[in-house]
C-alpha cells in the first residue's frame, strides 16, 4: 500500500460523510440513553445557550451538528433556518442537535433557532456552497425535427412547462433572424424512457401551462382572438381546440389572436393570459369566460408566473417593443390590479446587470418560471444566459456568458447558450432550457 498517495477531494467527502454517519449514530445512541434516563424538554423558563457548529461549509443536504443548551428533544418543537430557508431538523439530544443544509438559502448564511417564543442566532456564518452544470436533453443542433429516441432527436424548443407528473412538454419552433419557421410541434419528452413523442404537428402554440391539480395543459394560439388549446392526460394529452368567451359588455376586444403565455395561479383556480394588445384577462379553465382585469402598454411579453411565496402576485416579462416596458419584469396583483401594476427593473433600452431588480437589467428577457422556493428564472434571449430572481429581488446569472452565443455544456465557468427563450421548472427544482438557438432541450442541475 502506497502510504504516501495523496488523499483526492472526493476520498476526503467520503471519509467526512463516514464520520457524519457515525456520528448520527453515536448521537442516537446519545438521545436513547438520555431518554432511558430522563427526557429533556425545552424549558421556557431558561434561555437558549448557544456554543457552535460544525462544519461550517457544506452544499445542499449538508448534515450540520448545531451545539449549545435547552434545545429539547422534539425535533418538531424545533425551527432552524439557514437565512431565510427552513433547514430540517433530523434530532436532538437537548445540546446537539442534527440537521440538514437547505436548498439554495444562499451564499452565506446565518443560522437561527426558533424553540417555542424564543429565537437565538449563532454568531458564526456557514459558508453554503452550490453547484450548476447544463447537461443536453434532447436536440442534435440539426435543423429539422424528428422524434424517438433522445440521442437522435432534432427538435427547436422554443417553450417549455413541465406538470407534476414530470412530463417536460415543449413548443418547437425556429424562426430565423428573417422571421422564417421551418417547423411547428407540440411534443412531450420522457426522460425515463429517453423518448420524444409527438403530440402535434399543424398548429402553432406558444407558452403551455400545466394545472398542477388536474394535470391539464393549456397552451394559446394566435390564429383567432379566444383560441387556445387544452391536453387532458386522461386524453394521452391529446390536444382539443377552445374557444374563449368574451362577455358582450367586454370592452374593446384585441382585434387580432396576438397572446404568447398564459400561467396558472394557484389561490384562485384561474388561468391568466396578456394580449399583444395590454389586454391581461383571467379565464375560468372549465368554461372558458373571460374577464379584463388590466390593461398595459402594447407589446409583446412571452413569460407570466405566480409566486408561491407571495399569493396573487402575477410577475410579466415584456419583450423590447412594449415601450416604457420593454426589456423588463413587471408585476400586478390581481386581486387589486388598478392600484398595483408597476415595473421592477431597470434600463428599457435592454442591456446586461445583475444586482438589485429595481436596477437590473435584461435584453428581451423571454418564458419565466418560478420554483417553490420562490426563486424566479428568466430565459434572458438576447443575453444568451439563464438569470435568477431571489426572494429578496436580487438578480444573478445562474449560467451562460452575457452577450455571447455559443453552445457548450458544463459548469458555471464554461456553459454557453444561444437565444435560450424556455424555461420549465419540475417539483424537484430541476430547470429545462428551451434553447432554442442551439436548437437543444438542456437541463440545468442545481445543488
Amino acid at each position: 500500500m502506497n502510504y504516501n498517495k495523496p488523499i483526492t477531494r472526493h476520498t476526503f467527502r467520503k471519509m467526512c460523510m463516514l464520520l457524519f454517519t457515525c456520528m448520527l449514530i453515536m448521537l442516537s445512541c446519545e438521545k436513547n440513553n438520555e431518554n432511558k434516563k430522563d427526557n429533556i424538554d425545552y424549558d421556557s423558563r431558561k434561555p437558549i445557550e448557544l456554543s457552535g457548529f460544525y462544519p461550517d461549509s457544506g452544499w445542499y443536504q449538508e448534515k450540520v451538528m448545531l451545539e449549545g443548551k435547552n434545545f429539547g428533544t422534539d425535533p418538531a418543537q424545533i425551527r432552524v433556518w439557514f437565512n431565510q430557508k427552513r433547514a430540517p431538523v433530523i434530532g436532538s439530544t437537548g445540546t446537539r442537535m442534527y440537521v440538514q443544509a437547505p436548498r439554495l438559502p444562499g451564499d452565506t448564511c446565518t443560522i437561527s433557532i426558533a424553540i417555542g417564543k424564543d429565537s437565538v442566532v449563532y454568531d458564526q456564518k456557514f459558508r453554503y456552497f452550490a453547484s450548476v452544470t447544463v447537461t443536453t436533453v434532447a436536440g442534435t443542433g440539426e435543423s429539422g425535427y424528428r422524434d424517438g429516441d433522445l440521442t437522435q432527436a432534432i427538435v427547436a424548443p422554443r417553450y417549455v412547462c413541465v406538470d407534476g407528473e414530470g412530463n417536460i412538454f415543449i413548443q418547437c419552433r425556429y424562426m430565423d433572424d428573417q422571421g422564417n419557421t421551418d417547423y411547428r410541434a407540440f411534443a412531450r419528452v420522457d426522460e425515463e424512457a429517453n423518448e420524444l413523442i409527438t403530440i402535434d404537428r399543424t398548429m402553432t402554440g406558444n407558452v403551455p401551462v400545466a394545472d398542477p391539480i388536474t394535470g391539464v395543459i393549456t397552451f394559446p394560439t394566435e390564429a383567432t382572438v379566444g383560441q387556445v388549446y387544452s391536453c387532458d392526460p386522461r386524453e394521452f394529452w391529446g390536444p382539443r381546440k377552445k374557444e374563449l368567451r368574451f362577455p358582450d359588455d367586454y370592452p374593446g376586444k384585441p382585434a387580432n389572436g396576438y397572446k404568447h403565455a398564459m400561467a396558472y395561479n394557484p389561490e384562485d383556480g384561474y388561468l391568466y393570459c396578456r394580449y399583444y394588445y395590454g389586454d391581461i384577462i383571467k379565464i375560468n379553465p372549465n368554461t372558458y369566460e373571460v374577464e379584463r382585469i388590466y390593461k398595459t402598454v402594447q407589446g409583446d411579453n412571452f413569460g407570466l408566473t405566480f409566486s408561491p411565496l407571495e399569493p396573487n402576485i402575477l410577475y410579466m416579462s415584456f419583450h423590447s417593443n412594449a415601450g416604457t416596458c420593454a426589456n423588463s419584469i413587471c408585476s400586478i396583483d390581481v386581486t387589486d390590479p388598478d392600484n398595483t401594476f408597476k415595473k421592477l427593473s431597470g434600463s428599457t433600452a435592454g442591456g446586461f446587470r445583475d444586482g438589485p431588480l429595481e436596477t437590473a437589467q435584461f435584453r428581451e428577457p423571454n418564458q419565466i418560471m418560478c420554483d417553490n422556493d420562490g426563486n424566479i428564472y428568466v430565459a434572458d434571449k438576447l443575453n444568451h444566459c439563464i438569470r435568477r430572481i431571489t426572494p429578496e429581488k436580487m438578480v444573478e446569472t445562474v449560467l451562460g456568458f452575457p452577450q455571447t452565443a455559443g453552445f457548450k455544456d458544463g459548469t458555471k465557468d464554461e456553459a454557453l447558450f444561444n437565444k435560450p427563450t424556455g424555461i420549465g421548472i419540475a417539483k424537484d427544482g430541476t430547470v429545462y432550457v428551451g434553447d432554442n438557438g442551439n436548437k437543444r432541450l438542456r437541463k440545468l442541475s442545481i445543488n
